[in-house]
């Protein structure tokens, strides 16, 4: 729709403003909603319009106002999103929706989604976790190859923090391409095996390193989830998997050979180890 040039003006003067829930994002629901209300902007003044748009700026009540709201060039971040606006009811609405707009044929309502679905899982996770059955829809993505590769960290991160255990055959799936594809989301790979179920993270490192050969890109996507999970700082998960770890790591030293990349991962894993190992009676 075409509106007069103030209310332009306005709507840009009201997307710099920072005000709470006030955004590029959701400046063009308040716009749909005025047009819904029969709202004629030609007579009225800065002023008018900017509180007209104001009562109605808000977070999306339908999936067409979730469209409007995905669509701006903008990216979402934890400025346009807030909880203090967005409640638990919303995210288990958003979530539902999310899956087909992540294969939405415009690029910024993809990018803005997965945006979004990050946000909520990491959020409400808790909420979502509770009706499992509104996940399937993502799981369903799995088996679409034209869905997976820009997703498919997204849809582990969901699946890890919000599913069940039988989720950890999809996420495995997805974790090659993630690494193949997308490395720089590879610890939502992480955080997603480690919240879902710990031991799986174990499986997982297992299944990659140590029934592969060096050099193979299963090998290699082992090494990339292996240099996150050195990253973990639980004191609690390095004791209870001191075992497994030291296993995995002579594996790996026994197959990589001298690779400085390698050298520097297991540098940081070992030193895990051998801090635990050292309360140990």
């Amino acid at each position: 729709m075409n509106y007069p040039p103030l209310v332009q003006s306005v709507v840009t003067k009201l997307s710099r403003a920072e005000l709470a829930g006030v955004s590029a994002h959701t400046l063009p629901i308040a716009l749909e909603r005025a047009a819904r209300d029969s709202i004629v902007f030609d007579d009225l003044t800065e002023r008018q319009i900017a509180l007209l748009l104001l009562d109605r700026a808000g977070y999306p009540e339908t999936m067409a106002e979730l469209d409007l709201f995905l669509k701006p060039a903008a990216a979402l971040s934890s400025v346009t999103l807030t909880t203090g606006e967005i409640t638990e009811q919303h995210a288990i609405t958003y979530i539902r929706w999310l899956v087909a707009f992540l294969i939405d044929p415009d690029l910024n309502v993809q990018k803005n989604a997965r945006l979004l679905l990050r946000w909520l899982v990491t959020q409400y996770h808790a909420a979502i976790a509770a009706q499992p059955a509104m996940l399937d829809g993502y799981r369903r993505l799995v088996d679409d190859p034209n869905a997976v590769t820009k997703n498919a960290a997204f849809i582990v991160y969901t699946l890890g923090l919000c599913g069940v255990p039988e989720d950890y055959d999809y996420i495995i799936r997805l974790a090659e391409i993630v690494i193949e594809h997308d490395r720089e989301h590879i610890g939502m790979v992480v955080d997603a095996l480690y919240r879902l179920y710990p031991p799986a993270l174990i499986s997982a490192l297992s299944y990659f390193l140590e029934s592969s050969t060096a050099g193979s890109k299963q090998f290699a996507a082992g090494l990339h989830l292996l240099a996150q999970v050195a990253e973990i700082d639980d004191q609690a998960f390095w004791t209870t998997f001191y075992d497994d770890m030291d296993r995995i790591v002579a594996k790996v030293n026994d197959s990589a050979g001298t690779n400085s990349n390698v050298t520097r991962i297991l540098d940081r894993v070992e030193k895990h180890l051998a801090f635990v190992g050292s309360d140990s009676p």
